[in-house]
C-alpha cells in the first residue's frame, strides 16, 4: 500500500512543481515562455526512461523502497536548489542571437529545469518496472496524484506565491521519501520528513530565499508595491507613485501584471467621485468618452475593467448602468474592498456593478442589452495564459466574439476597443465578416479609427502602441462624425500639456484616405483582400482564437527569427507587432528535438543494439510514440475549448486537468481487469478513444449553448461529467500497453516510457503550433490518427515478442 500511497504523493508534488514553474516564468521571462516548463518536464520524464533503461543494476537489482526514498529526496532537494540556480542565470531569450553567452544559458537553464522531474520520473518509471503485475492500480494513483497536484495549485499559489509553491511542491517530494522509505529505508524517511518540515517552516520566508529574477526586458519599476498577491494565471503588485515629477502631481495606483507584462491604472479619486468629476468636467479627462456620443442614460458593459478608468468614463458620461467585468479576482477584491478610498466609492456607487469573469464567457451567459461596449486594451492572453498549455489565445478578440457583442448590442449601440495599430487591420477584417453576417449596409459608414502618434515621431515612423476603434450598429451620422473628429483633432491646451496627439486613421466622411481600413470596408471580395495581405488579416475565431497572430507561418523567415532575437533590451517592443508566439514555439520545438533526440532517443537506440533484439521493435515504438503524441494533443485542445465555457482561468485548470487526469487514473484502475489478455483488450481500447473524441466534440457546443446561463458550479459539474467518460478510456491503452510488453519483455518497459516521453514532449509543442495553423478541431482529428495508428500498430503486432529475454527482478514486493 505504500508504493501506491508514494506514487500518489510523488506525482501530486511533480504536477504542482510543473505549474507553478509555468507561472514563475511568466513572471521572469514573458508568458509566452511559461510553456517552456511543458515540454522540458516531459523531457526530464523521457531522459528518466533512458537511464532506467541502460541500468540494468537500478532496474533489477538495487534495493526498490531504498532507491525510490534516495530519487524522492533527490526530487525535493532539487525541485528547490535547480530554481534558485535558475534564478543566477542571467537568460535572455530576445537575445539569443546577439549574446553568444544565450546559447549556453539556454540550454543550462533547462536542463535546470528538467532536473527534479528526471528524478521523480526516474521513481515512477522504476515502480512501474519492478512491481510491473500492478502497473494498472499503479498508474491509477499515478494520475489520481497527478489529477489533484492540478487542482491544488489553485490554493497554494495564492497562498504561497510563486516561490513558496515551489518550496511545497520540494516539501511534498520531500515527504514522499518519508513514506517509500518507512519500512526498509528508515534513514531516507528520516531525513525526508525533517527536510520537508524545515521547508514548511521556512515558507513564510521563501520569497525572500528565493527572489524571482525578472528579465531586463520587461519596464522596470523602481516604486516597491504596496501590495503583491499570486492567482494561478497571474502575478499582481500594485504600485502608487506621482503621475510626474512635479511634487504637487496627482497620485496614479496602477495593477502590474507578471512584474511588466501589462498594466492597468487610475488616478488618486479621493475624496470621492463626484468631487473628482467636478474638478474634471471636460471630455478630455476620460479617454472612452467618445463612446458615449454625448448621450447620458446609457446602458455600459466594460470587458475587462482592470483598474476602474474606463468605469469612471461611464460614470462621468452620465451612464444609467455600468457592468464592469473583469478577469482577474485579485483586482476586484482590491476595489471592492478599497480600505483607503482612493478608488472614491466608484465601486459602490448603486449604477456600478463588478464581476469576476472572462468577459466573452459574461457575454454569451447573460442574455442584456447594452447601449455601449467598450474593451480598452484587453490583452486576456496574458490573463488566460496560465503557462498550462495555453499561449496567445484572445477569445474577446474572435470572430464570433464580435458576433456575440451585436447580438447584445441596442440598435445604436456602441462598440469601443482600444488595440496596438499593428492589429487594427484585423479588427475591421472581423467587423466586416461580423457585419456582412449581419446583413449590414454600407460597412464604410459604421466605423471609425485613430491612434495615438508615438512620441518619438509625428510621422507614420512607427506604429503606435495604442489605437482607438468605434463601430455603431447603426450608421454614424454627419454630425456624430464631426464630434468624434473635432475630438481627436483638438489642439492641445495649456491645461493639459502632455495629452497626446491623436491622428485619424480611418473616417467615414474622408473614405478615400482610409488605405487599406477602407479598402476592407469597401471590397466585395474581402477574402481575397485577406489572402493578398503580406500579413495576417483573417478573423480569428472560436476555433483559433489566436488573434495576437501577425505573421503567417508560411512567411517566416530566418531574417525574422535573427530580427526578434536579437532585441535585447528592447524584446518588450517586439511584443507589438512581431511574431513571438510563433517563433517561440518554433524554438521549443527544435530544442526539444534536438536535446530529445540526444539524451532519449540516441542512448535507446544504443541500447537495442546491446541487448534487446525484437521482432516487431518498429510497432512498439509506433504505439507509444502515437500514445504520446495523441495524449498531450486531446490534453491542450480540451483546455482550449472549456476555458470559453467556464470563464473562471483560475479554476478552468484545475477543474479540466485535473479531472482529465483523475477519470484516466479510474481508467486505468478498470483496465485491471483485463490482465489476463491484454492484447485483446488493447484492440478494443485503443479504437474506443477515436470514437469516444468524436462523441464528445460533437456534443460538447450543443451542451455549452444549453448550460451556458447556469451558475459557475453546475457548469463545472457539466465539465466533469462531460470528460468522464473519455478520460476513462484515456487511461486504458498506456498502462495496458505496458502490462503487455512486461509479460514478454520487461526490459523494453523503461524504453517504452522514453519513446512516450520524447514524443509527449514534441507533441506539447507541436500540438500548439497546428492549434494555431489549423484549429483546435484539426487537432483533435490528428489525435484521433494517432490513436488510429496504435491501433494499428496492436493489430499487425506479431504473436510474441523474440528477442533476448530480460532478467527477471524477481517476484513483486507488496505495494
Amino acid at each position: 500500500m505504500h508504493h501506491r500511497a508514494g506514487i500518489f504523493l510523488l506525482s501530486m508534488a511533480t504536477l504542482l512543481l510543473e505549474l507553478s514553474w509555468t507561472r514563475v516564468l511568466s513572471v521572469s521571462l514573458w508568458y509566452h515562455f511559461g510553456f517552456l516548463v511543458i515540454s522540458t518536464a516531459l523531457l526530464g520524464f523521457g531522459i528518466a526512461g533512458v537511464v532506467l533503461a541502460l541500468s540494468g543494476w537500478l532496474r533489477e537489482r538495487a534495493e526498490l523502497d531504498k532507491s525510490l526514498a534516495a530519487l524522492s529526496l533527490a526530487f525535493g532537494i532539487s525541485a528547490i536548489v535547480s530554481f534558485r540556480l535558475t534564478q543566477l542565470i542571467p537568460f535572455d531569450p530576445f537575445s539569443l542571437l546577439a549574446d553568444r553567452r544565450q546559447l549556453l544559458f539556454m540550454p543550462l537553464y533547462d536542463l535546470l529545469v528538467a532536473t527534479p522531474f528526471f528524478f521523480s520520473g526516474l521513481a515512477i518509471a522504476l515502480l512501474f518496472s519492478r512491481v510491473s503485475k500492478q502497473v494498472n492500480i499503479l498508474y491509477a494513483f499515478d494520475l489520481l496524484g497527478a489529477g489533484f497536484g492540478c487542482a491544488g495549485v489553485a490554493l497554494v499559489l495564492p497562498a504561497a506565491g510563486g516561490s513558496g509553491s515551489i518550496v511545497v511542491a520540494g516539501a511534498l517530494g520531500l515527504a514522499t521519501a518519508a513514506v517509500f522509505g518507512f519500512r526498509r529505508a528508515r534513514l531516507h524517511a528520516a531525513v525526508g520528513a525533517l527536510l520537508s518540515a524545515a521547508a514548511i517552516a521556512l515558507l513564510p520566508w521563501a520569497a525572500a530565499a528565493l527572489p524571482i529574477s525578472v528579465t531586463p526586458n520587461k519596464r522596470a519599476y523602481p516604486t516597491p508595491p504596496i501590495l503583491t498577491r499570486w492567482n494561478t494565471f497571474s502575478k499582481i503588485d500594485l504600485l502608487e507613485r506621482r503621475a510626474s515629477t512635479d511634487a504637487d502631481a496627482p497620485l496614479i495606483r496602477r495593477f502590474i501584471f507578471d512584474a511588466g507584462t501589462a498594466a492597468t491604472g487610475i488616478a488618486d479619486l479621493r475624496p470621492g467621485v463626484g468631487a473628482f468629476l467636478a474638478a474634471h468636467p471636460g471630455d478630455e479627462d476620460y479617454e472612452s468618452a467618445l463612446a458615449y456620443l454625448g448621450k447620458p442614460g446609457l446602458r455600459v458593459l466594460d470587458i475587462g475593467s482592470g483598474a476602474g478608468q474606463e468605469v469612471l468614463d461611464a460614470v462621468h458620461a452620465g451612464a444609467a448602468s455600468v457592468t464592469a467585468v473583469e478577469i482577474n479576482g485579485i483586482i476586484n477584491d482590491v476595489l471592492r474592498d478599497d480600505p483607503d478610498g482612493f478608488w472614491g466609492g466608484l465601486f459602490r456607487r448603486p449604477e456600478v456593478h463588478l464581476v469576476t469573469e472572462e468577459g466573452r464567457s459574461y457575454v454569451r451567459r447573460v442574455p442584456d442589452t447594452y447601449d455601449v461596449i467598450v474593451s480598452s486594451h484587453t490583452i486576456s492572453n496574458a490573463a488566460v495564459a496560465s503557462g498550462a498549455m495555453s499561449l496567445a489565445e484572445n477569445y474577446v478578440l474572435t470572430r464570433d466574439a464580435f458576433d456575440d457583442y451585436l447580438d447584445r448590442l441596442a440598435q445604436d449601440g456602441v462598440i469601443y476597443f482600444t488595440r496596438p495599430e499593428a492589429q487594427l487591420p484585423r479588427l475591421f477584417a472581423t467587423i466586416r465578416e461580423v457585419m456582412d453576417a449581419h446583413h449590414i449596409a454600407d460597412p464604410a459608414r459604421h466605423v471609425f479609427a485613430y491612434r495615438t502618434v508615438p512620441a518619438e515621431s509625428a510621422a507614420e515612423a512607427r506604429k503606435s502602441f495604442v489605437s482607438f476603434f468605434l463601430f455603431k450598429k447603426s450608421p454614424f451620422t454627419d454630425d456624430e462624425l464631426r464630434r468624434i473628429e473635432s475630438f481627436v483633432t483638438r489642439p492641445r491646451d495649456a491645461d493639459h500639456p502632455d495629452a497626446p496627439t491623436l491622428q485619424i486613421l480611418y473616417s467615414p466622411l474622408a473614405q478615400d484616405r482610409g488605405g487599406l481600413y477602407a479598402d476592407i470596408l469597401q471590397t466585395a471580395d474581402v477574402r481575397a483582400l485577406f489572402r493578398a495581405q503580406p500579413f495576417q488579416i483573417e478573423p480569428a475565431t472560436d476555433d483559433r482564437p489566436f488573434f495576437n497572430q501577425h505573421t503567417r507561418w508560411s512567411s517566416l523567415r530566418w531574417s525574422t527569427v535573427r530580427d526578434l532575437l536579437t532585441q535585447g533590451k528592447q524584446g518588450r517592443l517586439a511584443l507589438e507587432d512581431r511574431p513571438v508566439a510563433e517563433i517561440s514555439l518554433l524554438a521549443i520545438l527544435i530544442e526539444s528535438i534536438v536535446i530529445a533526440a540526444i539524451l532519449i532517443l540516441l542512448p535507446l537506440a544504443g541500447f537495442a543494439r546491446n541487448g534487446v533484439d525484437v521482432t516487431g521493435r518498429g510497432r512498439i515504438l509506433v504505439y507509444f510514440a502515437a500514445l504520446g503524441l495523441g495524449f498531450i494533443m486531446i490534453e491542450i485542445a480540451l483546455l482550449q475549448r472549456f476555458t470559453l465555457f467556464l470563464g473562471q482561468p483560475a479554476y478552468t485548470l484545475a477543474a479540466i486537468l485535473a479531472s482529465l487526469l483523475v477519470f484516466t487514473g479510474i481508467g486505468s484502475a478498470v483496465a485491471g481487469r483485463f490482465a489476463r489478455d491484454p492484447k485483446r483488450a488493447l484492440s478494443v481500447v485503443v479504437p474506443a478513444v477515436p470514437v469516444m473524441l468524436a462523441i464528445t466534440a460533437f456534443a460538447t457546443p450543443w451542451i455549452f449553448d444549453a448550460a451556458l446561463g447556469w451558475p459557475f458550479r453546475a457548469r463545472v459539474v457539466v465539465a466533469v461529467l462531460l470528460l468522464a467518460p473519455l478520460g476513462i478510456v484515456l487511461g486504458m491503452p498506456f498502462p495496458t500497453g505496458l502490462r503487455l510488453l512486461s509479460e514478454e519483455a520487461l526490459a523494453l518497459v523503461p524504453w517504452a516510457w522514453g519513446v512516450n516521453g520524447f514524443f509527449t514532449v514534441i507533441g506539447s509543442v507541436l500540438s500548439m503550433i497546428l492549434g494555431m495553423a489549423l484549429g483546435f478541431r484539426a487537432v483533435f482529428a490528428l489525435a484521433s490518427v494517432c490513436y488510429l495508428l496504435a491501433w494499428g500498430a496492436v493489430l499487425s503486432r506479431p504473436a510474441g515478442i523474440k528477442g533476448i529475454p530480460a532478467v527477471s527482478p524477481g517476484p513483486d514486493p507488496p505495494p
